[in-house]
């Protein structure tokens, strides 16, 4: 049986929205999530490399640290670019 390690991302609330914003967010090394809910939607961006080992190490679970505050999350869905299998949309929902 494997040892499952707990992951945390720090993630920064966005500010921009559309197509030309979350491409220069692709471009810096980012990338775009929502964390969806109780019926709200916030904006964030993501380090890919932590997103990644949670993806496969953590059963898409992790702690997302967002302006000091943690809480427990799951992705819920992840878009993955089909050539360079980089990430390039995530949502997320709390776990409770």
């Amino acid at each position: 049986m494997s040892n499952k390690k707990d992951v945390s991302i720090e993630a920064t609330v966005r500010t921009g929205l559309g197509k030309s914003y979350t491409r220069k967010l692709r471009r810096n090394g980012k990338v775009p999530a929502v964390l969806n809910a109780k019926g709200q939607s916030t904006l964030l961006e993501l380090d890919p490399k932590l997103l990644s080992k949670a993806w496969r190490d953590c059963d898409k679970q992790f702690d997302l640290v967002v302006e000091g505050k943690s809480q427990r999350v799951r992705i819920t869905e992840l878009q993955v670019h089909p050539v360079k299998r980089l990430a390039l949309h995530v949502d997320l929902a709390p776990l409770s």
